[in-house]
């Protein structure tokens, strides 16, 4: 009797040992993912920059903050751009499937600036697929020009087109704005939201949004090369090339799990090697950062998210890169918002905004 429990607890510690042993490569490999929590840690004085960001929104406009300054806007004539009226990316068509509509201009999701006969011109999608021409310094406004079905990031491409992602039929738009005319389109997936490239061209990344999954093309061939997914990547928005162009941030605000089922999981920043195409860091937000686009300083040192609360506001992130700590928040809508007495009737009453472009030499042409 002895001897056969000496036996059973032997067999048991194998066992044991084996799951152990088994479970080692899998460990390896989550361990090889750096996880880091974005603490809130705001300085007594909101770090300034000398540039002004624009960030694009579903209420049909482009919230304007002067990062001089880091303060929120209260006024609705200088504090936004308007083009169209109100919309959501849930409504409408989205990954060919049709869901109900709502509005039919649509919101705006991102911009790019680009320069044109020595002027700084805006050039912005909408959610209806059209495109719009912002001239920064007399706000006047060309468009609609119709190019696509629904469009997520406006992005300029190494070629000098403007790249619009769309969220209703998967392609890729190429739009020449001089022209005022579409020159390519290309499909990629169900329903897309950025797109960015390595510096010397070779890769181009562009993010799936329901899919989760990040597209890695070889640029010259247009042929894809890699498929970049993670379990703590369900549902994801834009994403931007840092500086030095070794790593690849994408928004995982996670609001939705596969087949839109509600989101369970953390929001975070998926950061991807660009010399590996692998992720080797996710940076967890608070529940209340969900960041839907990027900017950087020139140095890298700070990263700006663009970022939804699902409450009364969005607002703009300051990021330090050193500590992975938010340093900075400036609210978006809600200051605005209530000083006009404006009530948000459209995404269960929160504000949204999207993509963001920075100008990092206000009033110079």
């Amino acid at each position: 009797m002895k001897k056969s429990l000496i036996f059973i607890l032997f067999l048991g510690l194998a066992v044991i040992g084996y799951v152990m042993f088994a479970a080692t490569p899998a460990q390896v490999t989550a361990a090889s993912e750096q996880a880091i929590e974005a603490k809130v840690m705001l300085k007594d004085k909101v770090p300034t920059f000398h540039a002004i960001a624009y960030i694009a929104g579903h209420g049909g406009h482009i919230a304007i903050i002067d990062m001089r300054t880091m303060k929120s806007p209260v006024d609705m004539e200088k504090g936004r751009i308007v083009l169209v009226e109100a919309g959501s990316e849930m409504e409408g068509k989205i990954a060919g499937m049709d869901f109900e509509k709502v509005k039919n201009a649509g919101g705006t999701h991102g911009q790019a600036l680009v320069k044109e006969k020595g002027k700084k011109v805006l050039v912005a999608g909408t959610l209806s697929g059209n495109v719009y021409k912002i001239d920064v310094a007399t706000g006047k406004k060309e468009g609609p020009f119709k190019v696509g079905e629904k469009f997520c990031g406006a992005i300029a491409g190494p070629d000098g087109n403007i790249y619009f992602e769309d969220m209703a039929d998967g392609h890729v738009y190429i739009w020449d704005s001089k022209k005022l005319k579409t020159v390519d389109k290309m499909p990629v997936g169900k329903a897309l939201c950025g797109i960015q490239w390595t510096k010397n061209g070779k890769k181009a990344y562009i993010t799936d949004m329901p899919t989760g999954i990040v597209y890695v093309y070889d640029w010259k061939t247009k042929e894809k090369i890699k498929e970049i997914s993670s379990p703590e990547m369900t549902f994801i928005h834009q994403a931007r090339m840092t500086p030095d162009g070794k790593e690849l941030w994408v928004s995982a605000p996670n609001e939705y799990d596969p087949g839109l089922k509600p989101g369970t999981h953390k929001s975070q920043v998926i950061v991807i090697d660009t010399a590996k195409d692998e992720i080797t860091k996710r940076i967890i937000l608070p529940d209340n950062v969900r960041s839907h686009d990027f900017a950087f300083t020139k140095d890298g040192k700070y990263a700006f998210l663009s970022s939804r609360t699902y409450g009364d506001d969005s607002t703009l992130n300051v990021l330090e890169r050193k500590t992975n700590n938010i340093v900075g928040q400036v609210s978006a809508c809600a200051s605005c918002h209530k000083n006009a007495g404006v009530t948000v009737s459209i995404d269960k009453g929160s504000p949204l905004l999207c993509g963001i472009e920075v100008d990092w030499n206000p009033g110079k042409k």
